[in-house]
């Protein structure tokens, strides 16, 4: 039984007393706007997510996004890959994300203020657009072969393709084939689509693959960026490694010390967005390294 009078906090209040039980903290809600999986993996990196801009046809309107799809080590077949993707688009926030912008200009499914939620009219002030009527997929991925590890090289994984149509027939075989095309691996690509009642016919799917490629090309460009830092990140940490084993070498020579290498600073190469400039830089630290570990051989 709880007593309704407020204890005054100290710094012993948080540690039960002989006769009182120990009560187990309650786990806090999920945040707003957080989904249940992220709420429950706090520490799995954020996915790299890019859109297209939205593209009119008619009274529709048309706009991809393609994510950054790296799968879990349980993901071995076709079957545990849609799982995956569904969950992954079922939380994907479309109207939060992109709202303002397909519904700007009145144009496509949103033209003369059509588009909106209902009960939500514009003089209210709390309008707000509907859910797209489709939400077409396609993803490319290489997932570990039942029973791998990964630890055997290349023969431990395998390509593994899944689509959604989401009642556009043939649209998600439309998105795998952009994908197909442009060598997109490790990508979900996601078309929504607004209709507003007019049937626009087979343009309908140049529209669908010319938002994936938008969206697609800027997704792959983030992915070479990350690759290209996380492995400059590698190789300071190896370079400082190095540089600390030759200290001591050093000391016993001629006297002229080898400088410790300073401590990896995580993110120190975000703003760098110049893909050939952290090529050289990659270059650079390798040669670094080599050239390292060959004074540390002659050394030992």
């Amino acid at each position: 039984m709880t007593s309704s009078t407020k204890r005054p906090s100290s710094p012993s209040s948080s540690s039960p007393t002989p006769n009182e039980p120990f009560k187990k903290p309650r786990p806090s809600s999920p945040q707003k706007n957080v989904s249940l999986h992220q709420w429950l993996h706090p520490t799995a990196a954020p996915l790299l997510l890019t859109h297209s801009p939205p593209l009119h046809s008619s009274s529709s309107t048309f706009l991809s996004f393609t994510i950054s799809f790296l799968p879990p080590s349980h993901i071995t077949t076709v079957q545990s890959l849609e799982k995956e993707c569904r969950r992954i688009v079922r939380e994907l926030n479309v109207v939060g994300l992109v709202g303002d912008i397909v519904s700007k200009g009145d144009e496509g499914a949103f033209q003369d203020g059509e588009g909106r939620a209902p009960g939500r009219g514009r003089e209210s002030g709390k309008e707000r657009i509907r859910e797209p009527d489709h939400r077409i997929w396609g993803v490319r991925t290489l997932g570990l072969r039942e029973g791998k590890d990964g630890t055997g090289g290349e023969g431990d994984y395998q390509l593994l393709e899944a689509s959604f149509d989401d009642n556009e027939k043939y649209g998600g075989q439309t998105i795998l084939k952009a994908l197909r095309e442009n060598n997109g691996i490790d990508v979900l690509s996601v078309c929504c689509r607004w209709y507003g009642g007019d049937m626009i016919g087979p343009i309908r799917f140049q529209h669908i693959s010319t938002t994936v490629l938008t969206s697609l090309k800027s997704t792959l460009k983030l992915m070479t960026l990350r690759d290209l830092r996380t492995n400059l990140e590698a190789l300071d940490e190896e370079i400082s490694s190095l540089r600390s084993s030759l200290i001591p070498i050093a000391a016993k020579g001629d006297g002229n010390g080898v400088q410790s290498g300073d401590s990896n600073d995580k993110g120190k190469y975000d703003n760098i967005e110049d893909e050939k400039q952290l090529e050289r830089l990659v270059v650079a630290r390798e040669r670094t390294k080599d050239s390292l570990e060959k004074r540390l051989s002659k050394g030992s």
